[in-house]
């Protein structure tokens, strides 16, 4: 039988193969060109020279099939040479059992055959015995339409099938198991035969993608994206997702955090943080975000121009920056806008604003004009507010000797902005460090020293980014009629 023959045959007969295809080779190798077909269990039609070479192509096929992926493999043939193959697994079409021809599961065959599936049909009272199992793999859903069959749910969870869907009232006793869905289909309000399959259909492949269904519309309300992702935005990211929020954070190229171990900027640099049991992943599409999300990560991306805002059209978008003034965010970017501090003013930049500034006020949501104006002195931490922020004495290239978290003391070498040392100005714990290589202008914040010491905790959200976090949630949730 030539490959093609067994090729034609296992696809008619929707059963895995693999066809390898010699693309290039180098140096000294037995074929320039060869073609072989691998089956699961390593049988094999054609060649791609036999020997070493081929055992081991014969064994990534295999593992191609077993993950349903192809790939390109180069192989050396003991560095006299090399051969370049690519590994093609062609998809296969996915199976549907129907136990029952009543008018459900007509409709339910006719569906999943428009779509692509291979179906076959059992009538009612089919004995579980003469219905063949040996083709029932983890690409096999099956339907039972009708209670009388619902005892064969039982044998079914003996194979593979992905799904079992049992058509019955909610009294019949069945075996409980993830794996058998009954009542079946999502609800849907339907009523007819062919609704019906509309709503089994969409169950089937809700179980495929292992995503919990919701409506496309929900998705896009439970969508936010945060600009800016230093500690305070960190804290209204962590406070979103936690309140079941799917949100996209946006950095610069060289974030300037301090406080990066609460910081999901820090992603940029490592490409992966975790803080408080939510992970952030630095991402570089949209397609990998909206991947992530489905991951329940949050993904990191370097957009400072918010480019992202015109491929997933987010309903809220909030300006996490902190820096002080508007950096060019509109009321016009997103169905609903908050700003974090001074800077916007709700109404005209934004529809909303948080106030940033320790006190009475911190977290309150203002819809009518602005935060309290930035003072430039840094919140009262234990009876220290300028002193506990470190400035760079020079303007050069940062380079630290110490690590967030250390205990230092008062006059301790902490970092160098090129050669000129940083001196710690308090006793306390280092909360927050730059970033090492950043250049910096004189007089650029640098470090944070909380007086507290040990009792300082430099590893979760602070409070006051947890008071905010709160503003915006309360934003959020309240505009309960947001505009489409």
């Amino acid at each position: 039988m030539s490959i093609f023959d067994k090729a034609a045959q296992r696809e008619k007969e929707n059963l895995p193969f693999a066809v390898v295809t010699v693309i290039g080779s180098e140096g000294r190798v037995s074929r320039r060109s060869g073609r072989m077909v691998v089956l699961p269990d390593g049988e094999i039609a054609g060649t791609v020279g036999g020997g070493a070479i081929e055992d081991r192509a014969i064994a990534e096929a295999k593992e191609a099939i077993a993950e349903g992926k192809g790939r390109r493999i180069t192989l050396s043939n003991q560095g006299k040479g090399s051969i370049e193959l690519f590994i093609d697994v062609p998809v296969r079409s996915r199976s549907l059992i129907v136990v029952g021809r009543g008018h459900v599961g007509a409709a339910v065959s006719s569906l999943f055959r428009t779509l692509g599936w291979n179906v076959t049909e059992y009538d009612r009272g089919t004995p579980f015995s003469t219905i063949d199992t040996t083709r029932i793999g983890n690409d096999t859903a099956v339907l039972i339409a009708g209670a009388a069959d619902a005892h064969l749910a039982s044998s079914f969870l003996q194979t593979e099938a992905f799904y079992i869907g049992v058509l019955a009232s909610r009294t019949i006793e069945l075996p409980r198991s993830g794996r058998i869905h009954s009542p079946v289909g999502l609800d849907i309000g339907a009523e007819t035969p062919e609704e019906i399959a509309v709503s089994v259909a969409a169950e089937v492949m809700s179980c495929i993608s292992h995503r919990q269904p919701s409506l496309l519309s929900a998705w896009e309300d439970r969508l936010v994206i945060v600009r800016g992702a230093g500690d305070l935005a960190t804290g209204v990211i962590i406070r979103l997702v936690k309140a079941g929020y799917r949100v996209i954070a946006t950095e610069v190229e060289r974030p300037t955090v301090i406080r990066r171990t609460v910081s999901l900027a820090e992603a940029v640099y490592d490409g992966e943080i975790v803080i408080e049991g939510v992970t952030g992943r630095l991402v570089s599409t949209a397609e990998d975000a909206v991947r992530m999300l489905d991951e329940g990560i949050v993904p990191v991306m370097v957009d400072p121009s918010l480019s992202i805002l015109d491929i997933l059209h987010p309903r809220v978008l909030v300006d996490a920056t902190i820096a002080k003034r508007n950096l060019g965010t509109r009321m016009d970017m997103a169905p609903l806008v908050i700003a974090l501090g001074p800077g916007f003013t709700a109404g005209v930049d934004c529809h909303a604003v948080i106030e940033t500034k320790r006190g009475h006020s911190l977290g309150r949501v203002i819809t009518s004009g602005s935060a309290i104006p930035n003072t430039g002195i840094p919140g009262n931490i234990a009876g220290y507010a300028q002193e506990r922020v470190i400035h760079s004495p020079a303007a050069g290239v940062f380079r630290s000797v110490s690590n967030i978290g250390d205990i230092v003391r008062k006059g301790d070498r902490i970092a160098y902005v090129s050669d000129v040392a940083v001196l710690a100005t308090i006793d306390g714990k280092l909360r927050g460090l730059l970033h090492d290589g950043l250049t910096v202008p004189e007089g650029f914040k640098i470090a944070d020293i909380d007086p507290r010491g040990q009792e300082a905790d430099h590893l979760t959200v602070s409070d006051k980014a947890r008071a905010i976090a709160g503003g915006v949630l309360e934003a959020i949730d309240g505009f309960v009629s947001i505009p489409r």
